[in-house]
């Protein structure tokens, strides 16, 4: 040990005397992500078996702060502090966040410094150090496949303080499976893009149409990519869901009769999407291509599969679903938005499909008032899954969303009455960091297996209101979107608790619901204790007590559910009762720290 920081002194040492003139050489780790909006923090970092090794370079002469965190926030955060003193002797500290104080030195340190350089002409700091994943220290953060909420900091001396002006907060995966890149060369890119007015609306769902490329045989889309160029575009741009569109069975007309006079090629915009009115051929275009949402980032498909298009001759047209954030509702507001796919003539073995699973987006999705952890469940019934293919369908990508009181999310997987390893899980969930997520181990999900969604929300920030299901932001939904092979036609497979005797366990006679521009908005009219608007009404009106919310929860979580099995291409649907499978041996995770003191 001795030796060690004898080694990093001296390197140290070198490091400012030798390198005034050197810049950086950069992080020649696998991952690179830029923590800061300015290019000041970056992190790098990979993995070599059960350690960690990460490398920050950061603008600054002074300390450099790093941590993972829970929440994001410094209570129960896993920090380092470090570099180099003006004598060229580092330091480096193992620290653990207790609140909004400078955190405190840890009892026991699981970090290791490997490198501390500054270069002072470039004015930064370089340090490399590493980490088990899972140290089995209460006070470390054990870092696994699902988001990790990194804080970072900076200090223009080398005298550490709390109140700092330099540090954030961001999301990423540290561990997640390698992703293949696109060769650009091998492959044609083609954007869609909307250059439009935002909606001067809080939630505007907005469907465009575009021409796709004309083939011949069939082709593989093997990656797809969101274009948000702008600030504007990244901050109201909440998610987006990229169509086919087909002819109706039976219909006379063409591709080109049908959609092209719509199309953002022609100069036409689109329209709302939920707009009964609407002249757009919305109806025709129901198949999921893709689904971004926000914090996105390119998905690319393993490389032995491919989304297929092309499969008849002619033309292919898509609609792109849009959904705009506006809870200011501001006016005048226009930027681009946008999705491009990658595709190729070179097939691969696999056709990829996708399938959404969940509890349908719907009223008798309500979260009680001032709840910090109520679990919602949506289940893709075994009735609906024994109509796949024998030899089932090979999972490898999951995209699981909720919005912004989502907390934990989990998609289990029952054969019988055995619990499965479940398929994908987010315990630290974020709103603003929703990915495309390649698994680290494919899932074969067999006919007559049960898949189950569960979410956990917290309502206390809505200060003593509901949350109902809905599609805005400030809504809930709780989905996961699995990419599967091979390709078959359902595409929906999810639950919902029965909507009327949703609404009659709160003492409801009579209510009826209206159309709105995105779902059905539900009324009371009796009793007149409640008459009213659903959501003001059980929000201010009803008396949630203890007892009725215990009771509640009960019946949503553990009753029986009305699961939806469903093709959207042609609006065949299957209808199941579904509920967790009766006394099921439950999955436990290896508890890796069972055994350590």
């Amino acid at each position: 040990m001795i030796k060690l920081l004898i080694s990093l002194t001296l390197l140290a040492f070198v490091a400012i005397t030798s390198a005034k003139s050197v810049p950086t050489n950069g992080i020649n780790l696998k991952n690179v992500e830029v923590l800061d909006n300015d290019g000041k923090y970056i992190l790098g970092w990979e993995v070599v078996g059960d350690e960690i090794i990460f490398e920050i370079e950061a603008a600054t002469l002074g300390w450099v702060g790093f941590g993972i965190s829970p929440t994001g926030g410094m209570t129960g955060a896993d920090i380092i502090i470090g570099g180099v003193m003006p004598d060229g002797v580092p330091y480096f500290e193992d620290r653990f966040g207790v609140g909004q104080t400078v955190p405190k030195v840890d009892d026991h340190n699981d970090w290791t410094l490997l490198v501390a350089m500054e270069f002072a002409l470039s004015g930064k700091t370089v340090l490399r150090f590493s980490r088990a994943l899972n140290t089995c220290d209460d006070e470390d953060y054990p870092i696994g496949n699902d988001t990790s909420r990194l804080i970072w900091s900076m200090g223009e001396t080398d005298v550490i303080q709390y109140h700092n002006t330099q540090r954030g907060t961001k999301s990423t995966n540290l561990l997640h499976a390698d992703v293949p890149e696109v060769d650009l060369d091998k492959v044609t890119t083609w954007p869609m893009i909307l250059d439009m007015e935002m909606p001067d609306q809080d939630t505007s769902y907005w469907c465009s149409f575009h021409r796709g490329p004309t083939l011949e045989t069939k082709n593989h889309i093997v990656g797809f990519d969101a274009k948000l160029p702008s600030s504007e575009s990244l901050r109201h741009t909440h998610h987006f869901i990229l169509y086919n569109c087909f002819i109706p069975p039976g219909s006379n007309e063409t591709m080109d009769e049908v959609f092209d006079d719509h199309t953002v090629d022609k100069g036409v915009t689109g329209g709302h999407c939920y707009d009964e009115m609407s002249p757009l051929p919305i109806g025709y275009c129901k198949e999921y291509v893709f689904v971004w949402s926000k914090g996105g980032k390119q998905m690319v498909f393993p490389e032995n599969v491919g989304y297929p298009i092309g499969n008849e001759p002619g033309k292919l047209y898509y609609m792109l679903e849009i959904h705009y954030d506006n809870p200011d509702k501001l006016t005048g507001v226009q930027f681009e938005s946008g999705v491009e796919f990658y595709y190729t003539n070179e097939l691969r073995e696999h056709d990829a499909g996708l399938v959404t699973l969940g509890h349908d987006v719907e009223i008798s999705l309500t979260v009680p008032p001032n709840t910090p952890d109520f679990l919602v469940v949506g289940h893709c019934a075994p009735g609906c899954t024994e109509k796949f293919p024998a030899d089932g369908l090979t999972v490898f990508n999951s995209l699981l969303h909720s919005h912004l009181s989502g907390r934990k999310i989990k998609t289990r997987h029952f054969r019988g009455n055995v619990e499965l390893p479940w398929i994908d899980f987010d315990d630290h969930y974020d709103f603003d960091y929703q990915q495309n997520k390649p698994l680290m181990e494919y899932v074969k999900v067999l006919p007559g297996d049960q898949v189950t969604v569960e979410c956990i929300y917290d309502s206390t920030w809505k200060n003593g209101e509901i949350v109902l299901g809905g599609l805005s932001t400030r809504e809930e939904m709780c989905e996961a979107i699995l990419w599967y092979y091979p390709k078959i036609d359902i595409d929906i497979c999810g639950s919902e608790y029965d909507i009327d005797m949703h609404i009659k366990e709160f003492g409801v006679t009579e209510y009826h619901s209206e159309m709105t521009n995105t779902l059905n908005k539900y009324f009371i009219d009796a009793p007149p204790s409640l008459e009213g608007d659903f959501y003001n009404s059980i929000s201010f009106k009803f008396n949630w007590t203890e007892e009725f919310k215990s009771g509640y929860a009960d019946r949503r979580q553990n009753g029986m559910h009305v699961g939806d099995c469903h093709v959207r291409k042609d609006g065949e649907s299957w209808y199941f009762d579904v509920a967790y499978p009766e006394n099921y041996e439950k999955y436990v995770p290896e508890d890796k720290c069972a055994n350590t003191n």
